[in-house]
């Protein structure tokens, strides 16, 4: 009988084996190895890009920034200027306007009406007198509503009273008043005022 010792054999061949198994663990790790490697590298460039990015950005910010501030500030100035101007316009107004508007409302009395009382609250008027009759009072808040200084006069109340012995109506007017619209009227009047006729020939 003749034995054969195939152990050499096997453990040669599970030694292949290890080291097989070895080699692909190498292989494994090597390859991970290089991917981590990769993923740093294009992790680290785009962080770099990045931060080009915000350089190049931060850079056309700071040069802008000194036109817009210069855009602002004129932009700031122009309206500090208008604000001046309106508060002049309204100052010189309120100079000439009262007197104007007095002249307005003695133009507008009729000659058989008196007033009694004229009171200005921020612009809200109140106007009492006494008239011969409800024509001349009528006639009296017409006259006002076409005066370029008043604006929506309305008669609140009438009542007879007895005045020395002669019957008249007492009247209560309100209304609004306009100090610029004098001014205002006689702008729009010059504006309009053509040097000559149209259609007219000498």
């Amino acid at each position: 009988m003749i034995r054969i010792n195939l152990l050499p054999a096997e453990d040669a061949a599970r030694a292949a084996g290890r080291r097989h198994d070895i080699a692909l663990g190498a292989f494994v790790i090597a390859l991970s190895i290089f991917g981590l490697i990769v993923a740093h590298t294009w992790q680290h460039a785009r962080l770099a890009s990045v931060e080009r990015e915000q350089r190049r950005l931060t850079q056309e910010l700071v040069a802008i920034q000194g036109p817009y501030a210069d855009v602002t500030r004129i932009e700031q100035q122009k309206q500090e200027l208008r604000e001046k101007l309106r508060v002049i316009a309204e100052l010189e107004t309120r100079k000439v306007g009262p007197v104007r508007l007095l002249e307005d409302l003695g133009g507008a009395t009729p000659d058989k009406l008196w007033l009694l009382e004229f009171a200005d609250n921020g612009g809200a008027v109140k106007i009492s007198g006494l008239g011969v009759d409800e024509q001349t009072v009528a006639d009296f808040l017409r006259r006002l509503a076409t005066s370029p200084y008043f604006r929506r006069v309305d008669l609140e109340e009438t009542s007879q009273v007895d005045q020395d012995g002669i019957k008249h109506k007492k009247f209560l007017i309100s209304g609004q008043i306009d100090y610029a619209g004098g001014v205002r009227g006689a702008t729009e009047a010059s504006a309009a005022m053509p040097g000559k006729a149209p259609g007219v020939r000498r």
